[in-house]
């Protein structure tokens, strides 16, 4: 910048002289500017231009009704999906409840007891991948055979045995946690003396 500065100055124009010329050159715009406005833009010009516009694509536009028709399309779709969704999981539930109201609730406590254990045995999950993948195997497996005895409920010849047998299984998956939940706390009690007989030496 100082080397452009210096040419600037060498050629023999200094600041004064650059704003009296631009001064000058206001000034001559202001006197012939009724000059400047004379000279309008040919007919082919305006003619150009109106042909570029016809060209261009128009653009579609949608009416604000069609958009609302269309939300209320969109949230009435997914209404009836949820609803669906929503009834075809409480059949077998229903199904339960009709067979044995007893029964019906001693498997929704069991089940609400297997999720909260579920939620205990989760916490390894971090800490010991592996453990906590063969436990999960074994529950789903138990899982899976509840889960087609709810399906197979509707339609079966003895109700009441097979409901028996969802209970036991519901039992199994809760003995089975129990189980999973004592071993998780010896290995965090062995992990645990040895950290301190580790600070201790």
């Amino acid at each position: 910048m100082k080397e452009g500065r210096r040419a600037y100055l060498k050629s023999g124009l200094n600041s004064k002289t650059c704003i009296k010329m631009k001064h000058r050159l206001e000034r001559f715009v202001d006197e012939h500017r009724e000059e400047f406005d004379v000279y309008e833009p040919s007919p082919a010009v305006w003619q150009s231009i109106e042909k570029t516009m016809r060209n261009e694509p128009k653009k579609l536009k949608v009416s604000f009704n069609w958009r609302i028709a269309a939300a209320i399309a969109l949230i009435i779709g997914f209404g009836l999906t949820v609803f669906r969704l929503a009834n075809r999981g409480a059949e077998p539930e229903e199904t339960l409840a009709q067979v044995n109201p007893e029964y019906a609730e001693t498997a929704y406590h069991m089940a609400s007891l297997i999720e909260i254990k579920r939620g205990e045995l989760k916490r390894i999950q971090k800490e010991q991948p592996q453990l906590y993948q063969e436990f999960s195997e074994d529950l789903e497996k138990l899982d899976n055979n509840y889960q087609n005895m709810k399906i197979q409920l509707g339609a079966a010849p003895d109700q009441e045995k097979l409901v028996e047998a969802m209970i036991q299984n519901l039992q199994l998956q809760i003995d089975l946690l129990n189980q999973q939940l004592i071993i998780i706390q010896r290995i965090n009690n062995k992990n645990k003396q040895y950290e301190n007989k580790s600070i201790t030496l």
